[in-house]
């Protein structure tokens, strides 16, 4: 939507916006910006189909803006869908860090089923990502929610806030994630939700925030897309024992959401809406959970 010019003559963020918009050799009325402010870590500025303008809302995300920006400038050519190309250099101004990538045609999906080719192409594809050389800017696995003590945040910063009536189903899902034997480790998107996925009707156009890519257990990614779309979508992408794998890390989502909210320093208020949407999800789900098909 377009910006309403007087309250965005206010924003802190302006100056470096309008700081990258330059270095890109662009001049874009604020009446063609589309700004969205929806995200976790990010605000995004779509100019007239022409930039997208990612700035770091807070000082710890605009630390990781470079090694990040990083990522998509090496990221392989031939994938069969877009991603986000660095067009300028990482700008800080007035505490606020920004980047201008490229802008990709496309709208995410609602909720449900997608073409299952396309699923099937875009699995492959990520997880074939040669990234010989793309470790150094990567996410450490479970980075933006807990790291290599993930477990640990989840039994002491998670699961005392639930509701009473839902820890023994949370200890659960930790117990049944636990569980699971190693796989081999690809890389993976890691934030492979339905609004980070773009398509123009049925064809895929563009995959975008890949922050926390990684190297690490595909069927993270396979559970995001099987919460998205439904499990029937990736029919063609993953087998039965997969999916079943995935399932198990399905639930495990909604916990990353809350760890999410603690291990960033979010406000209470964004805590405690990601606190009532897991314990909404256990309430929902939790036969499905104490009684896993494993």
């Amino acid at each position: 939507m377009a910006p309403h010019t007087a309250h965005l003559e206010q924003a802190r963020y302006l100056p470096v916006v309008q700081a990258v918009m330059a270095q890109a050799g662009l001049n874009i009325a604020q009446d063609r910006w589309d700004i969205r402010t929806e995200g976790s870590a990010h605000i995004v500025i779509n100019m007239g189909n022409l930039l997208s303008v990612r700035v770091a809302k807070t000082p710890e995300v605009g630390q990781k803006v470079a090694r990040r920006t990083e990522v998509l400038r090496r990221m392989p050519h031939n994938l069969p869908f877009e991603v986000p190309r660095p067009v300028t250099r990482t700008i800080s101004r007035h505490g606020y860090t920004a980047c201008g990538v490229s802008w990709i045609q496309g709208e995410p999906r609602r909720p449900g089923p997608a073409p299952v080719k396309a699923i099937a192409q875009l699995t492959r594809s990520i997880h074939g990502i040669d990234y010989d050389g793309m470790e150094p800017y990567l996410d450490q696995p479970h980075e933006h929610w807990g790291g290599k003590d993930w477990a640990a945040t989840l039994r002491e910063a998670v699961i005392p806030h639930l509701l009473r009536s839902n820890r023994k189903t949370a200890e659960a899902v930790l117990d049944h994630v636990l569980s699971l034997d190693e796989v081999t480790p690809t890389f993976i998107h890691n934030d492979l939700a339905g609004h980070n996925i773009l398509w123009n009707g049925d064809k895929l156009t563009g995959v975008i925030d890949w922050d926390h890519a990684t190297i690490a257990d595909p069927a993270y990614d396979w559970a995001s897309l099987g919460s998205w779309y439904g499990w029937e979508s990736l029919r063609k992408a993953i087998t039965a024992e997969e999916e079943k794998r995935a399932k198990v890390l399905e639930h495990l989502l909604a916990f990353q959401a809350v760890a999410y909210a603690v291990n960033n320093c979010k406000g209470g208020a964004i805590v405690r809406l990601a606190l009532e949407r897991a314990d909404r999800y256990l309430m929902d789900r939790k036969d499905d959970i104490l009684t896993p098909t494993l």
